[in-house]
């Protein structure tokens, strides 16, 4: 069956710290799925192996049935390495860029917000068009691109009345309020044309009120730009109203996996965030 994004046997090994263990997911067109577990669990990590800021110790990423990230443990690793999984990944190692899987389709948001600080809010939307561009130094210098930069310029505006920021357009991005700079990366992100979106703790910090504004928004730009959403989050109200699908993991592994529902009351699930009952 095919997917938008699967991960075969992934580990990502630290020296002796195992932070990812064995983990294979995967998920669907349309689909919101989210990525939960304590703090410490691997989310994070999870995602850099995604999105090529990190190179797994052992195991494969696929995106729409590309494989876009692949290794297996050699030389003094493979001495040392302690994942559940020695299964040797079939066929050559690939490590793409982070560069290289943004044009692909994959764009992300972080879990402490990457704007660029010294830019309006405009100007980081349109840093992100960038990436689309088909000018080069040379039709740049002799002002080649104007038609495609002012297209460029004009979506970067459209995308910000559509995400609600167009009043705060020419704002010094680092002066929004942190539900605005939240808003403002994803923004960001959807600039790139993704198809699917990775979402980083995009509710931290925020109150109630702006976390249920936030799922809204969440499913909104998920319909109106036809994207598949790959969430972490800690607000499980949050991730219970808007996931399709949940995925737990806890120490790097793989504890839990299904609707909302089932993963609630998963015993396995609630010893992972509460722990052992005492006798």
């Amino acid at each position: 069956m095919s997917h938008v994004l699967r991960l075969e046997n992934i580990t990502m090994q630290f020296g002796g710290v195992v932070a990812i263990n064995d983990l294979s997911m995967h998920i669907d067109q349309g689909e919101i799925v989210a990525l939960i577990g304590p703090n410490g669990a691997g989310k994070t990590t999870a995602f850099n192996c995604i999105t090529g800021v990190y190179e797994p110790t052992n195991g494969a990423v696929y995106f729409n049935d590309q494989c876009i990230v692949r290794n297996q443990p050699t030389g003094r690793m493979k001495k040392l390495y302690a994942g559940d999984n020695r299964t040797p990944c079939e066929g050559p190692r690939i490590a793409m860029t982070p560069d290289k899987i943004t044009k692909l389709g994959i764009a992300r948001t972080f879990q402490n917000i990457r704007l660029f600080k010294s830019q309006s809010a405009f100007e980081n939307v349109l840093i992100g068009m960038h990436l689309r561009r088909t000018s080069n130094p040379f039709s740049a210098t002799f002002r080649l691109n104007l038609q495609e930069e002012k297209q460029m310029r004009q979506q970067a505006m459209e995308l910000l009345e559509i995400v609600g920021l167009g009043a705060f357009a020419y704002e010094k991005a680092t002066s929004l309020p942190y539900g605005q700079q939240r808003r403002l990366e994803i923004a960001r992100a959807l600039a790139t044309q993704p198809r699917l979106l990775l979402l980083d703790e995009p509710a931290a910090g925020m109150n109630p009120q702006e976390t249920d504004e936030l799922g809204e928004f969440i499913v909104r730009i998920k319909d109106d730009f036809k994207l598949t959403v790959f969430l972490i989050e800690h607000h499980m109200n949050l991730v219970m109203d808007i996931s399709d699908r949940i995925y737990v993991i806890d120490f790097g592994r793989q504890i839990a996996h299904g609707s909302p529902a089932q993963v609630q009351d998963d015993p396995e699930v609630i010893r992972a965030y509460l722990g052992e009952e005492e006798a």
